[in-house]
């Protein structure tokens, strides 16, 4: 029950930045940088019973793949005039990926 919970939250954010946001671009971006998955994540571990110290740990992990994350949209911002939508796409998630992958091997 807990994950169908999850998951309709998650739909409902995807779907509101969706819909929105190929109206009002600047809505739709001020949605989807809410943190609500986050918050609504914290919320169920904290009522799940995790503790304190692995909220601290996720929170500051967080932080550094969210930063990791942002390399996203310059390049794609910057390749999709020249190379067209789906392989905008791909260089920029590969790209991200990749950096995640690096981020997530210094972690462990």
């Amino acid at each position: 029950m807990e994950l169908l919970i999850k998951a309709i939250i998650g739909g409902i954010i995807i779907a509101t930045v969706s819909t929105i946001g190929g109206r009002y671009p600047t809505v739709g971006a001020f949605v989807l940088g809410i943190p609500l998955a986050t918050f609504v994540s914290f919320v169920f571990m904290h009522y799940a019973g995790v503790d304190i110290q692995t909220l601290k740990t996720l929170s500051i992990q967080t932080v550094y793949f969210v930063l990791i994350s942002l390399s996203f949209f310059p390049i794609f911002v910057y390749m999709i005039s020249t190379y067209g939508f789906w392989t905008s796409m791909l260089v920029s998630a590969t790209v991200t990926g990749s950096l995640m992958m690096v981020l997530f091997k210094y972690f462990q």
